[in-house]
């Protein structure tokens, strides 16, 4: 049984380090491939997701609730 055990334990040790390489190699595409969607600048009513006075609205509109 103590060799059943010991095969086990290596075939989880094994698919672990898969699962961490795998995991790694990921990261590593999304990193190097991956535009960043973010742009730098200042936030104004033409970059906003929604106008300000959507926004308000939408408020108070929680607010009542």
């Amino acid at each position: 049984m103590s060799k059943d055990k010991q095969i086990a334990q290596e075939q989880t040790e094994n698919a672990k380090e898969a699962a961490e390489f795998q995991n790694q190699a990921i990261r590593d595409f999304v990193e190097e491939r991956a535009n960043d969607s973010r742009t730098k600048g200042p936030v104004d009513e033409s970059t906003a997701r929604m106008p300000d006075n959507q926004n308000r609205m939408i408020t108070q509109h929680n607010r009542q609730m």
